[in-house]
């Protein structure tokens, strides 16, 4: 076919009929053409549909984003409370500063006691919370008919509410009782510390604290519990200070004596903090014991720690809680039914659990969680 110039010369432009048949032929549809397949691809989006693809696009990349934010914040959240734990409890006696212990404590965190003449006993008793009230002291002592063969071991709060403490603690040494620190009689010892280093007269102002640092009970010197100390001996002192925070008798079941409890989450006694052993009656929401009933009892949680184990089970005896009263449970035995508050004063037998009461005159109406 012989092409047509516009102005009859090679080298210009092609006549207009040579673009018509080339447009002819990229019109054809064939799908033989690479120019074609080129030109109009057959998976052509259209506006629409290209919008609505980068709307689900965008969608997904939010979920993803808000996904990876909420993991995040629940690791985080998770680790901050574990710490925030561990830094409220201290995990041990060296790193508890939350709960620091008064330089007037003359303390005694644990004793261990496998002596053979006590694995001799006859009979061991746990005595719950006797709260200076002697005369039912005396009543329980002849019900248990007590002999030499014997031993006492008191849970604790020896003192303070009832009529006569420094009579229970004289009654309590004369008897050979052992026994454990409870949270009155940490007071009256602290009073009793300060006293003996500073003498009497550095005891006032009365509405003056104590100067024993940043303690979480500090005590002023109108406090109930300054005349009891003021009146003891040295030697109703030196007895009464003798009461560890824990005592340990590894030979009965891994029998263990405190007052108030044990945090379940600290393995290694060493570790316990001696205000929560001598204050605790509930874990709360964080996994923090406290004196407060704002949460599980202590006792049901160290229970069910004690039932996923197969060895090693641990047996606690205890006091402190009279408003839950006798609370015998498969590990934890609590024995403080509110004697000063006109209930029993109660005693168990640590290897028959056999229970001894006697009925209590009312002495201090103020009900059964009463710690100041």
């Amino acid at each position: 076919m012989k092409l047509q110039y516009k102005n009859g010369k090679e080298g210009k432009e092609p006549a207009l009929s040579f673009f018509v048949v080339s447009m002819t032929f990229f019109n054809n549809k064939s799908t033989e053409s690479i120019e074609y397949i080129d030109a109009i691809p057959e998976n052509y989006k259209t506006k629409k549909q290209k919008r609505l693809w980068k709307i689900i696009g965008a969608s997904i990349a939010a979920v993803v984003i808000i996904i990876i934010v909420i993991v995040v914040a629940v690791v985080v959240t998770d680790n901050k409370k574990r710490q925030d734990a561990a830094n409220t409890l201290g995990n041990s006696a060296n790193n508890n500063s939350n709960y620091p212990v008064s330089p007037y404590s003359h303390m005694t965190q644990i004793v261990t006691n496998n002596d053979t003449s006590l694995q001799q006993k006859e009979r061991i008793f746990v005595i719950g919370d006797i709260h200076g009230c002697i005369d039912e002291f005396n009543a329980l002592i002849s019900a248990l008919n007590y002999t030499d063969r014997d031993q006492l071991i008191l849970a604790g709060d020896l003192t303070s509410k009832g009529p006569d403490s420094i009579g229970v603690i004289r009654r309590a040494k004369e008897l050979g009782a052992l026994c454990v620190r409870g949270n009155h009689d940490d007071k009256l010892i602290r009073f009793k510390t300060f006293e003996l280093v500073n003498g009497q007269g550095s005891m006032a102002p009365p509405k003056a604290v104590m100067p024993e640092g940043s303690v979480p009970d500090p005590l002023k010197f109108s406090n109930y519990h300054e005349p009891i100390a003021l009146n003891m001996t040295k030697e109703d002192y030196d007895y009464l200070s003798s009461c560890p925070v824990i005592l340990h008798l590894p030979f009965l079941n891994n029998t263990i004596v405190v007052h108030g409890g044990l945090d379940p989450s600290i393995p290694a006694l060493k570790d316990q903090v001696p205000y929560l052993v001598m204050n605790m009656r509930d874990i709360d929401k964080h996994n923090i014991p406290t004196r407060d009933k704002v949460g599980t009892q202590w006792a049901v949680e160290w229970n069910s720690y004690q039932k996923s184990l197969t060895v090693n089970n641990t047996m606690i005896y205890y006091g402190h809680d009279a408003g839950r009263g006798l609370n015998l449970q498969q590990y934890t035995f609590g024995v403080d039914t509110g004697c000063v508050y006109g209930n029993q004063l109660t005693a168990i037998n640590i290897r028959t659990h056999e229970l001894t009461q006697v009925k209590c005159a009312m002495h201090y109406p103020n009900g059964g969680d009463e710690d100041d």
